[in-house]
């Protein structure tokens, strides 16, 4: 008994279409990865900041984090701003950005605060707004004390 060729063809219209849809689907998950990657935060780090003997405890000193970001054969260098401070018996770091759009403010020792340039922001010495139109207080980090090497190290 052979079978008519009326049902070879719909089983061959069937195997072609569930095979269009297998492609169609592998397409849809992979447009989807492309158009709407994982957020993943990057990993947070102890960095090295400045030995322990540099923060004099008159203001908040001013240090440059570096750090090395390599994606494949491309390289480039990272630069992280922050401010460390005595805070009792141990230390603050502060972010050098601006809550408001992102400018690097900078400590003025004269009216102990920490000013933006861009909009007159305005920061206490804890980094809590003062004034002008910072939404929020400066970013903090952790920060601790290496034992080994008695320099202060800041969480990235």
């Amino acid at each position: 008994m052979n079978a008519s060729p009326h049902d070879r063809r719909s089983v061959l219209v069937k195997l072609v279409m569930a095979g269009a849809a297998l492609i169609g689907a592998g397409f849809a998950g992979l447009a989807g990865l492309v158009a709407a990657p994982r957020l993943t935060r990057p990993a947070r780090r102890w960095r090295r900041a400045l030995p322990l003997t540099d923060v004099a405890g008159t203001g908040p000193v001013s240090v440059v984090i570096a750090e090395r970001h390599a994606d494949g054969w491309y390289e480039t260098r990272k630069q992280t701003v922050v401010f460390i401070d005595r805070e009792g018996d141990g230390f603050r770091a502060l972010s050098a950005v601006c809550q408001h759009l992102g400018c690097r403010v900078r400590w003025d020792h004269g009216q102990t605060q920490f000013l933006c340039p861009c909009h007159r922001g305005v920061y206490d010495r804890d980094g809590r707004v003062i004034s002008g139109p910072p939404p929020r207080p400066l970013e903090r980090f952790a920060v601790r004390v290496n034992p080994q090497t008695a320099e202060l190290e800041v969480e990235l």
